[in-house]
């Protein structure tokens, strides 16, 4: 019989068709069938073992500090030392935490990379400041991590050096100073307080004025490197609106300031204060006022008063 042409040029796009939707109907049914992609490895964990660190360190806890590692775990400084196991490690932090009573740690952990469900790579950066007497230092480690038993651990620990801007050297011959200070004289009790700011760049100084027991003044004192005039200057901010600069000059016996300034009216102030050290003491210094001039007037002398360090219970 013969065929119509039609039914050749329609019957084989049909049969196509068919084909097409028998195979997308299966296709659909093999996607249905795939398991879901897995979750992200928990960060938590892991991140917890930073904050653990940071804990103990600042206690000063070494076996703590060293119960974070594996058993076999290292530690490599920056300077290369390397560490091998929880005892040494323990070791040398407890070492350190002697030397440097009171050290503190900051931890920013950057970024956690899981290379297995139990081993995971953290990168991140640490700050320390280790005691009054040296600038802060920083490293930036490359931590890996173990899991067993459900804890993770460290295993292997590596360091490298960050520079940590600061301006300490300038300043550091006033390190001495830092604390809290008391002195007493005609009825009244003068407080000054000693810290440092900004990367030990400067001495910040809080002084307050007590007479018969009332607060009667307070104010601020920075002290840091003036890199126009090469010298240490000071500025000074008082409770009764007025402000003030020193320029400090080493002697024999401690510092000559030459200090001038504005009273809340905008009365010229200046004179020489002397703060006078004994070579080597840093638990008493003597202060004394000369030159003194308010306006156009000149005032006496003031007698040296003589500031002892108050020790604080830590």
């Amino acid at each position: 019989m013969h065929r119509s042409p039609f039914v050749v040029h329609f019957g084989a796009p049909r049969r196509v068709l068919i084909a097409f939707l028998l195979n997308a109907v299966c296709a659909h049914g093999a996607l249905a069938a795939e398991p879901k992609a897995a979750s992200p490895p928990d960060e938590k964990p892991v991140r917890a073992t930073a904050e653990a660190f940071t804990d103990a360190f600042n206690r000063g806890n070494a076996k703590e500090v060293a119960a974070l590692w594996t058993a076999d775990g290292s530690l490599m400084d920056e300077s290369g030392k390397l560490l091998k196991g929880r005892a040494a490690i323990e070791a040398a932090y407890a070492a350190f935490f002697k030397a440097h009573p009171g050290a503190k740690i900051e931890v920013a952990v950057k970024a956690v990379e899981f290379v297995s469900p139990t081993v995971a790579i953290e990168d991140g950066v640490a700050r320390v400041d280790s005691d009054e007497a040296a600038p802060p230092t920083a490293t930036r480690y490359n931590v890996v991590h173990t899991a067993s038993g459900g804890k993770w651990l460290m295993a292997s620990v590596r360091e490298s050096s960050v520079a940590v801007p600061s301006n300490f050297a300038r300043v550091e011959d006033l390190k001495w100073l830092i604390g809290k200070w008391e002195a007493a004289a005609d009825n009244a009790t003068f407080t000054s307080s000693f810290r440092w700011i900004a990367n030990k760049s400067f001495i910040a100084r809080d002084y307050t004025t007590r007479r018969d027991g009332l607060v009667v003044s307070t104010g601020k004192q920075i002290i840091g490197w003036d890199a126009a005039n090469g010298r240490l200057r000071s500025w000074s901010f008082d409770s009764t609106g007025g402000y003030g600069t020193g320029e400090w000059s080493r002697t024999p016996d401690g510092w000559r300031i030459h200090s001038t300034g504005l009273m809340a009216d905008g009365t010229e102030t200046s004179s020489i204060d002397q703060l006078v050290r004994v070579a080597g003491e840093d638990r008493v210094f003597g202060w004394r006022s000369s030159d003194r001039r308010v306006g156009g007037s000149q005032l006496p002398n003031t007698p040296e008063i003589v500031f002892d360090r108050v020790h604080e219970n830590r």
